[in-house]
């Protein structure tokens, strides 16, 4: 007897293989008589940049999500002392009447190792489009590595009795750790409210690990029950002390701000900024004084020539009185939902720093607060990397490592994500580029769209 099975149970029974034994699946044909094809433009002739348009011609009309692939095809992973990571989607495809294509963002980076692209209907590859030779970057060690962090939050999300920071904090160090990061940099927000358990967690976890961990303040750190005693003695300790961390070349007299240089002041500056209050949505509001100011502005100028990643709390609005939220750090769905508390446009300390992130093109700007997860993107192309054509210096959002925010169109409130998502970025720093990649911590995951290059 000869029995019919659907090609619907056939489908189920390879997922079902894949799943459990995690075997490769072959390519399954999703046009008709084998006529799907992918072409790549790309925008300029750059290594590592991926911005151009990708376009799918079918007979169908589907979505596609694409990949990175290797040589042999296979979805693009990485490893580092017994970490791996596989690659994300970076852009997906809709066909529509045959034809579909998608613009890939200009700060878009093509990852180490990518040898084609692979275009997927859910699990199964549909169709496969190799790079060309000076678009596949060659395998290259980088001068170092860097994590970037925001909004760690110990004592605010819960989802048990554990506080939820002390498992997405270290998850996060032990990543960036086993892939050999010389330093990481936070963008604040270490407690919930300035609390001195905080800052002792913070301690206790970071003195785990053999590379410093620096941070600026936060909002969360700086309201009214801030005690800069509890702050000095935890974070950042070996900054201010009589004996002073190695490649500490200069403090403010603020007991805030200072100036790393790991490989001496003729290497990349690292400036760790802090706001000093709470202060948000008024005409009268400060988060920065002068003298914080006058002395930013010293450090820029002393290291005009150098590369400059300058980490500060809270992001800028967008220069614009019809568009104020979509901004890097921000974004605003059809709901008209947004983050609320940017740093206030046209006060005195705004205007200033506006102006010094115009005019010193050489600074990487990283700011967090929004919380607002990577693939938020969606809502708003510059959320999270943009010099705004070279109006600005390069301003990086970073999202939040205990819990970023996602929000949809049609939504009227943002959901919270901790302990369902982790983020940041792996940083690695070429002689003439620096990579940006974003991280699920969690799912040990490339956020593929998320992985930018800034050209030095």
């Amino acid at each position: 007897m000869i029995y019919k099975i659907s090609s619907k149970i056939v489908l189920l029974f390879m997922a079902v293989a894949m799943f459990f034994n995690n075997i490769s699946l072959p390519a399954v044909n999703f046009g008709s008589g084998g006529d799907m094809t992918i072409s790549y433009e790309f925008e300029n002739g750059k290594s590592y940049s991926a911005a151009g348009t990708v376009s799918i011609s079918d007979a169908a009309d589907r979505s596609y999500d694409l990949y990175w692939g290797d040589e042999n095809g296979k979805v693009l992973t990485v490893e580092s002392n017994g970490t791996s990571a596989t690659y994300g989607e970076f852009a997906t495809v809709n066909v529509n009447g045959g034809k579909g294509s998608t613009d890939v963002y200009k700060f878009t980076a093509i990852p180490d190792g990518a040898k084609t692209v692979i275009a997927r209907v859910g699990k199964f590859e549909a169709g496969t489009y190799t790079l060309p030779a000076e678009k596949q970057p060659a395998s290259e060690e980088p001068l170092y590595r860097f994590g970037a962090l925001s909004d760690v939050h110990f004592n605010r999300y819960r989802l048990s009795l554990t506080d939820d920071a002390m498992i997405a904090f270290p998850n996060a160090l032990n990543f960036l750790n086993a892939f050999g990061v010389k330093l990481v940099g936070i963008s604040g927000d270490l407690s919930n409210s300035s609390e001195l358990d905080s800052f002792k967690k913070y301690n206790s976890v970071i003195s785990e690990y053999g590379f410093p961990v620096y941070t600026c303040t936060g909002n969360h750190d700086v309201n009214s029950d801030f005690v800069y005693a509890n702050w000095s003695k935890y974070v950042n300790a070996g900054v201010f002390g009589e004996k002073k961390d190695a490649g500490i070349v200069e403090t403010a007299a603020n007991g805030l701000d200072f100036v790393y240089a790991p490989d001496g002041e003729d290497g990349d500056i690292f400036i760790f900024y802090s706001q000093y209050q709470w202060s948000y949505k008024s005409a009268d509001s400060r988060i920065l004084t002068d003298a914080q100011l006058d002395w930013l502005e010293e450090q820029l100028d002393k290291y005009k020539n150098n590369t400059v990643f300058l980490f500060f709390h809270t992001f800028l609005a967008n220069d614009s009185d019809e568009d104020p939220y979509s901004s890097v750090g921000n974004l605003i769905n059809d709901k008209g939902v947004y983050y609320k508390l940017m740093f206030t446009r046209n006060t005195p300390d705004e205007i200033r720093f506006r102006h010094l992130l115009r005019e010193n093109k050489n600074v990487v700007f990283f700011s967090g607060h929004s919380h607002w997860a990577f693939d938020m993107q969606k809502l708003n192309e510059r959320l999270n990397i943009s010099d705004f054509d070279g109006e600005y210096c390069t301003m990086v959002h970073i999202s939040s490592v205990s819990s970023p925010r996602t929000i949809k169109n049609g939504d009227t409130k943002e959901k919270e994500r901790f302990l369902r998502q982790s983020e940041g970025y792996l940083i690695s720093v070429f002689p003439d580029r620096i990579v940006l990649t974003g991280v699920d911590f969690y799912m040990h995951e490339i956020l593929s769209y998320a992985n930018y290059v800034i050209e030095r």
